[in-house]
């Protein structure tokens, strides 16, 4: 997939892209991308590996700046590996969930306090049992 066409469909319809920024590393591969608003405030940043492969994207609140949502991808570099959620106010980690091999569903999710601490363990196991482990 073309590296435009795969911003296209990160950036989503919805949203109102303004200024797309490519930054290349010292090779000339593309190492991330900007995406700003209107007000030239960054909400998404999209990380590349070395061939790159898109290896992460940043989701931030335009507004205060802070990352809102983190997503790791597999080295294939379109199926989504992980997602760290964060408080939108207080930039604190809520939960990370944690995907399949294959991307289709969800194996685990950490979920955590004010003060970061791990308070729950939920394990997806292929058979659809759910067990939940408070910590």
């Amino acid at each position: 997939m073309p590296v435009q066409d795969s911003i296209a469909d990160l950036i989503g319809e919805d949203e109102k892209c303004y200024t797309i920024k490519r930054i290349f590393d010292n090779d000339n591969n593309l190492s991330l991308v900007q995406i700003l608003n209107s007000k030239s405030e960054i909400y998404k940043v999209l990380f590349y590996d070395e061939c790159e492969r898109l290896s992460s994207m940043s989701i931030y609140n335009p507004e205060s700046g802070r990352e809102i949502k983190g997503i790791t991808y597999k080295s294939d570099g379109k199926t989504i590996s992980s997602v760290r959620d964060y408080d939108i106010e207080t930039e604190k980690l809520l939960s990370v969930t944690f995907y399949r091999s294959d991307g289709a569903g969800v194996s685990s999710i950490i979920e955590y306090n004010d003060t970061g601490t791990e308070t729950q363990f939920t394990l997806f196991e292929e058979s659809g049992q759910v067990s939940t482990k408070v910590i």
